[in-house]
């Protein structure tokens, strides 16, 4: 049976076999489809996505190398993923593709760490407690991947 880091491990690594297949199969022309005015396309979605794991490799890199860090984040706001960044992606797969090195990376990185390492912190401008450890923060991208595959479901649905 697997420790509360192996749950949570396994948890931050099922995207990798998620995403994927609700991704592949579908046509180009719907993946760029917004549901609504206003609303993120699932390539967008997707794009947003490999910020955050570009963001995600920097901050868990940043808690294991230096003491109580201040973590920042690219968009963190998300106002220039739509425009600025999804953009740079000429299609899902392209934009999947470095999601994927991404996330298996930070991944390899995840199953490296020690038990202190697990409780590292970070200084956080998001967090209500100003402090994030490296567990906590690979948890809350596993629930964030979470609600963003739901939302990529719910574009591709309309």
């Amino acid at each position: 049976m697997p420790d509360d880091w192996g749950r949570q491990l396994a948890e931050f690594a099922k995207s990798l076999v998620v995403l994927p297949r609700l991704i592949d199969a579908v046509e180009p022309e719907r993946l760029h489809r917004a549901p609504a005015t206003g609303e993120w396309s699932a390539h967008v979605v997707v794009c947003h996505l490999v910020l955050d794991e570009m963001n995600t490799a920097m901050i868990l890199r940043l808690i294991l190398t230096q003491d109580r860090p201040s973590l920042v984040a690219i968009d963190a706001d998300n106002v220039l993923c739509d425009t600025r960044f999804a953009p740079l992606y000429p299609d899902t797969a392209t934009a999947l593709g470095v999601w994927r090195v991404l996330r298996e990376d930070n991944v390899r990185l995840c199953g490296s760490v020690s038990p202190v390492d697990l409780e590292r912190l970070g200084r956080a401008f998001w967090k209500t407690e100003g402090r994030v450890s490296f567990r906590e923060h690979v948890v809350s991208r596993g629930r964030h991947d979470a609600a963003h595959i739901d939302q990529i479901r719910s574009a591709l649905a309309r």
